[in-house]
């Protein structure tokens, strides 16, 4: 998935540092981002190619001792051979260390771009010399990066089916599972639950869970879950939030060549027999 990028490691703490010449920089616009692809891979612009239009500078993470710094957007084409991007295109770029360096970049810039005024007095705010976090010197509120918990859950049954779906309104072939984010006071397994019964009115046991992934792009923290069919496996389809829902035996799942997300690496486990 894009978040596995050992050997390497992402230090996520924020730092007080100054940019270097050799510091990558993140232009992002929205869920977009200025880079490059180069023999294939995904490349980022350096801060000695781009110092002279990249303005203020602010520290967002390192990998490996490589230091990534977020700057102000860019039109297209004002960088020699870049090109915004959208987080579609650079999922499954290599090295898999930049393609999720530059969702979390899209992350960060999203908050970053929605705090810079109080939502309590409306005064400018700053960004905090110890910790990633912009505060507002007029009433001292304090804002953090925004992370939104949501679920995911693979629903399977005796007779060794998946329930898949695909989201109503998209275009797109490819199957996903059931999922949905956690509400105020609820627990990530009442969360799978009430998902299931809103959005395909079934009942499940045994939920179990199976590992979770940060979704930058959309600040999301997606947990994964498994569990099995309890009662009838009739589907009653909430149209305005899915335009599919069925069960499909290993042999009726395609092939996924995707493999940043959580959900293609669950369904592939489910057609592989290891899920």
């Amino acid at each position: 998935m894009i978040h596995e990028i050992a050997p390497k490691h992402m230090d996520n703490q924020y730092h007080e540092k100054e940019v270097q010449d050799d510091s990558r920089i993140c232009f992002c616009t929205g869920r977009k981002i200025l880079g490059r692809i180069k023999d294939g891979m995904l490349v980022w612009p350096l801060y000695r190619e781009v110092k002279d239009r990249a303005g203020e500078c602010t520290y967002l993470f390192s990998i490996s001792g490589r230091d990534y710094f977020l700057a102000e957007g860019k039109e297209e084409g004002e960088i020699e051979d870049a090109v915004w991007m959208d987080w579609r295109d650079i999922r499954d770029k290599e090295p898999t260390a930049e393609a999720f360096a530059g969702m979390t970049a899209m992350h960060l810039s999203q908050w970053h771009n929605s705090v810079q005024y109080c939502g309590c007095c409306g005064a400018k705010t700053v960004h905090d010399k110890k910790e990633r976090m912009m505060r507002c010197p007029s009433c001292g509120n304090m804002m953090f990066p925004k992370i939104s918990p949501a679920i995911i859950v693979a629903v399977t049954d005796d007779k060794n089916r998946l329930l898949v779906t695909k989201y109503a309104g998209r275009t797109s072939d490819q199957y996903a599972l059931v999922a949905g984010f956690v509400e105020i006071g609820e627990t990530l397994e009442e969360c799978v639950q009430r998902e299931l019964m809103e959005e395909v009115g079934i009942r499940v046991k045994n939920i179990c869970y199976y590992a979770s992934q940060p979704w930058g792009c959309v600040g999301n923290l997606m947990v994964g879950f498994t569990a099995k069919l309890d009662g009838s496996d009739q589907i009653h389809l909430d149209k305005t939030e899915l335009g599919l829902a069925k069960w499909l035996t290993p042999e009726e799942v395609p092939e996924i060549d995707d493999n940043s997300s959580l959900t293609r690496e669950m369904i592939r486990r489910f057609k592989h027999g290891c899920l």
